[in-house]
């Protein structure tokens, strides 16, 4: 009889067209299917189970209906096991299996009940009709005929039913009848066949939004007929007028597939049978849209679905996969034809100007489709960027409010997974948008990051061609009919400059900290065209290349220098390009080219030394290369100090590197390149700022106590306009009002300490520091002062300037109602309005004071905060060296002065960081004088402030001190108690103002360092 059998293959029921039919149970489905709780190995079912085997059999049917995969097959296995497994049940309670169980649950919107239930009933119809063929053998009353009597009878949709429940019975009768199918019984007996053909095109005629399931139950069919069959059955689909339908397409295709020199109906695909050679009407066919022409209204067409389905249709599976295989199979003439097909059949047809929002999301859909799995559509890629679907992608997703800009954005977001996967496929997609029928600004049109995230797929095996697609576009801005010679150079213009911010997307995508990577093919593609766009002449341009572009190709360029420059190792790239550019677009006299000769000479030795050397020992050798190169740029751009500067590191490369002696003997080698180095800080770039960094420390056992004087000196700056003029040089306006809350002037309010004088010196230093604070407030009320009389005395001078123009007096309360422009004439008036423009516009060019005042405090506090980030890197590897400890004091004075928080806090931490780091240290040599003056200088710029942060800052300054003079020889621990004493002494006195928390933390340090 009949076996159990496991029909896991038949869960493929699920994989028919669309996934919509499963329907959600009417009580919203939101519980858990409950997991078994009876063995699923059941023996035989009975005709009229009652008590235990009633509820074995509903509790397994409720299994079947489970979303879980694995649960449902498990319970159609056990179900039919239970029916014909062994000698089988009797035909009575099989018979009712069928009706009152799987037919019925098959109309049932439960959960997954169609899915399980027709895994079930195409196992019983195989076993029943199949070749075991039981229905002769043990169940003569079940016949093929009554059966498929049971389901049309069961699905049949009767009574008092809502709209769902109608659609239900529908796609339960689809379900059985596919059953049917997929039990591979009905090609033995045509009329089997035929019969279920009749019933998919009654259901297909009744509702047409089922016909896309109807069709592809007959695509499925197909596999199993011979050719006579499918001969009637195309002729049959001919005659009620499906052949022209979407699902006419698909299933010609698959009796195609199937029977390739089969005799096809000559209408409506001719006697080859293949849709795919004649494009309008296919074209048609896949809109679903009805002829207009006078034949095919002559002809007799099925109507159109009605209903729209936000899924792709079958058909365009089995079209493209036609495509695909011819594509693999011949090199020209299967991607030729698909460009045809896809003008005819998508651009023109779904894309088209007149197309329906609807048909333009399915467009989208087979753009998503294609790139979702591109290895088997490659070939075909390039053709699916055609002009209408790229207008549609841009216009779409670059307003939120569209219809279809989630699908836009979508489709470009698959296509970057799809480049992210395969990153060969960069070099298909990137010209098809920002060339041909894209567009070179597709990121700022589409106001999305498309091509930026594209291009952070550019790797070495790709990065020739893509610099390439990048560069074509700018090469040649053709003057024609559309296009004016000025719009011609405006759009090179704004190309190029679109090409440079490319070229550094490219650049900034790879990460520079990753020293396994070998970045020759960045400086072989990306640098080396970015350094010959802003500095050598290139004929390819057309228009030839501006000013303006070459000065944003240098500013791009200096960007990749600081991308790059994460050590000194990445200063090898500006080092090795300035060595090898050719600036034949660069003007220089005589004099200059053979400066920058010399410097690339010097170049080239420090690069041949630093390669024989250490890490540690090249460094001073790399940064002074890296250096050069970078004055050497500065050169090209036309600085004015870039001579005066080679010659300075001429300076530096023969005392610090060559250790030679020159005319200038006196002269500090050391102070010299700090000067340099500030000079470079005190500008707003990132490179110059990470290049100061990395050539300080470089040279950082160079430094001298003039050297970092020089560094110090930058904090002691007023954070006003005044201090920015006094430091850069700058003329000094005497009437410059000072900033409302500007910061207190070094010069005025701090006490310079000697650090050669004596001890006593303290106490006074001390007293006098208590009268400060009140001269510091004294200081702020003038400065706001003087801004309030500035703005009286610009106010006053417009009042002037308008009551001269309007020939009043100045105005006032009383002159507020004169009338003496009522009787003004014509020619009057224009002559008032001119003068009133006149004084307006020389108001705007005047220099606004408070601007003025702002921009010059962020210039200061960005130049001190660069400073500081110096002394973060020399406290923390010179923490050992006895110059580090002059950094305490200017460090506690800028925390003391600056009302900027952040540049108080960075203080602060340098000085903990320089704490951490002189515990792991040992002084080799201390000046123990020099030390313990430092200590009383500390404790008087501690009692200038009684604020609890910088006490802590100048109690750790403090003990820092303490602690090296303590390492160099225990028995200095009574002079530096003896300055705490003082300190103490004055405090509890009242002299002065400090915190206790000076005293308390020495305190603790003194039981840690006790003796024990």
């Amino acid at each position: 009889m009949g076996s159990k059998r496991k029909r896991k293959a038949q869960e493929a029921v699920a994989a028919t067209p669309a996934a919509k039919r499963q329907q959600k149970n009417k009580s919203n489905g939101t519980a858990q299917t409950p997991k078994p709780t009876i063995p699923l190995d059941v023996g035989p079912f009975l005709l009229e189970p009652r008590g235990t085997d009633l509820q074995k059999e509903v509790e397994l049917y409720n299994i079947l209906k489970s979303e879980d995969v694995s649960d449902r097959l498990a319970a159609a296995n056990a179900i039919i096991s239970g029916l014909l497994g062994g000698e089988g049940v009797e035909e009575s309670t099989l018979q009712r299996h069928l009706e009152r169980r799987l037919f019925r649950g098959l109309a049932s919107g439960v959960k997954a009940a169609r899915l399980g239930y027709s895994i079930v009933l195409a196992e019983l119809l195989s076993q029943l009709f199949g070749k075991k063929n039981l229905s002769e053998e043990k169940y003569p009353g079940l016949t093929f005929d009554t059966v498929l009597e049971f389901l049309i009878a069961k699905t049949k949709p009767e009574g008092d039913l809502n709209g769902q429940e109608f659609k239900d019975h529908f796609l339960g009768l689809l379900f059985g009848l596919q059953s049917f199918v997929r039990a591979k019984i009905l090609f033995e007996n045509d009329a089997r066949w035929f019969a279920i053909l009749d019933k998919l095109f009654e259901l297909q005629e009744k509702k047409s939004w089922i016909r896309e399931e109807c069709g592809w139950v007959i695509v499925e069919a197909f596999e199993q007929m011979n050719q006579d069959q499918a001969q009637r059955t195309l002729k049959k689909l001919n005659e009620i007028g499906l052949a022209a339908s979407p699902e006419g397409v698909g299933i010609w295709l698959a009796a195609r597939n199937r029977f390739p020199d089969m005799k096809f109906p000559s209408k409506p695909w001719g006697h080859s049978g293949n849709p795919l050679e004649h494009l309008k009407t296919l074209a048609k066919a896949l809109k679903e849209s009805e002829g207009k022409d006078k034949g095919d209204q002559e002809a007799k067409q099925a109507k159109q679905t009605g209903n729209w389905n936000p899924k792709l249709h079958f058909v365009w599976s089995l079209v493209l996969e036609q495509f695909a295989e011819r594509s693999r199979s011949s090199e020209d003439s299967g991607v030729a034809d698909f460009e045809n097909f896809w003008k005819v059949a998508v651009d023109e047809n779904l894309f088209s100007k007149d197309a329906s929002r609807e048909r333009k999301f399915w467009g989208l859909l087979l753009f998503q489709k294609m790139f979702q799995d591109p290895q088997k559509y490659e070939k075909l890629l390039p053709a699916i960027f055609s002009r209408n679907l790229v207008r549609c992608l841009i216009n779409h997703v670059s307003e939120e409010d569209r219809f279809l800009n989630k699908s836009a954005e979508k489709s470009l977001n698959v296509l970057i997974q799809a480049v992210e996967s395969n990153p060969t496929l960069l070099a298909t997609v990137l010209p098809r948008l920002i060339s041909e029928n894209g567009t070179y600004n597709f990121d700022r049109l589409t106001k999305t990051k498309t091509i930026e995230k594209l291009l952070g797929f550019v790797d070495e095996n790709n990065a020739k061609s893509i610099v390439k697609i990048l560069v074509k576009p700018t090469l040649s801005v053709k003057i024609d009919g559309s296009r004016t010679s000025t719009e011609a150079q405006k759009e090179a213009e704004t190309r190029r400059q679109l090409l440079a911010d490319y070229l550094l997307v490219i650049v900034r995508k790879i990460d520079a900290r990753d020293e396994s990577l070998d970045l020759t093919w960045v400086n072989n593609t990306v640098v080396s065209f970015v350094a010959n766009v802003a500095y050598s002449e290139d004929e390819r341009f057309e228009p030839k290349l501006s000013e303006k572009t070459r000065t944003l190709f240098r500013s791009r360029l200096l960007s990749i220098f600081t991308h790059f420059l994460t050590d000194l190792n990445g200063g090898l790239i500006p080092c090795t390009l300035a060595t090898s550019l050719k600036p034949d677009a660069v003007d220089m006299e005589e004099e200059v080219s053979k400066a920058k000769d010399s410097a690339i000479s010097v170049i080239n030795k420090l690069l041949k030394k630093s390669h024989k050397l250490s890490a540690e020992k090249a460094a001073p050798y790399k940064a002074l290369a890296l250096l050069y190169s970078l004055v050497i740029f500065q050169l090209y751009d036309g600085e004015s100090d870039a001579i005066s500067t080679l010659e300075e590191l001429k300076l530096c490369y023969d005392k610090l590197i060559r250790h030679k002696d020159t005319e200038e003997e006196d002269v500090d080698a050391s102070g010299v390149l700090v000067e340099l180095l500030l000079s470079f800080i005190s500008k707003p770039s990132a490179l110059l700022r990470k290049v100061s960094q990395h050539v300080f420390s470089a040279f950082m056992t160079d430094m001298t106590a003039e050297g970092l004087k020089l560094i110090t000196d930058v904090l002691e700056s007023s954070e006003n306009l005044r201090g920015q003029q006094e430091m850069f040089d700058q003329e000094v306006d005497g009437d410059i009002p000072e900033e409302e809350d500007s910061d207190v002037e070094m010069d005025s309010d701090v006490e310079v300490v000697d650090m050669n004088g004596e001890e006593g010196e303290l106490h006074t230093n001390l007293d006098e520091a208590q009268d400060e604070s009140d001269d510091e407030d004294e200081d702020d009320d003038a400065e706001s002062e003087n801004a309030d009389d500035q703005d009286d005395d610009e106010a006053k001078k417009l009042d002037d300037a308008l009551a001269k123009a309007l020939g009043t007096h100045a105005l006032d309360p009383a002159a507020e109602e004169s009338d003496s422009d009522a009787d003004m004439t014509d020619s009057e008036m224009m002559e008032l309005d001119s003068k009133l423009v006149e004084i307006f516009s020389q108001r705007r060019k005047a220099p606004n004071k408070k601007q003025e005042q702002k921009d010059a405090k962020e210039t200061i506090v960005n130049f001190k905060s660069r400073i500081l980030d110096l002394l973060d890197i020399y406290v923390k590897k010179q923490a050992a060296n006895p110059l580090a400890f002059g950094l305490l004091l200017p460090l506690l004075q800028l925390i003391r002065t600056t009302k900027t928080k952040n540049l108080a806090d960075k203080a602060r931490d340098i000085i903990t960081a320089f704490s951490k780091a002189a515990k792991k240290t040992t002084p080799t040599s201390v000046d123990v004088s020099a030390q313990i003056k430092l200590l009383k200088a500390i404790h008087l710029e501690a009692s200038k402030d009684p604020s609890h942060g910088f006490a802590r800052a100048a109690s750790t300054s403090s003990l820092l001190v303490a602690s090296n003079v303590y390492k160099a020889d225990k028995e200095n621990f009574k002079k530096i108690g003896k300055v705490y004493l003082e300190s103490m002494t004055s405090w509890d006195g009242g002299e002065v103002d400090m915190q206790a928390v000076i005293f308390t933390d020495w305190v603790n340090w003194v039981q840690s360092h006790r003796s024990i």
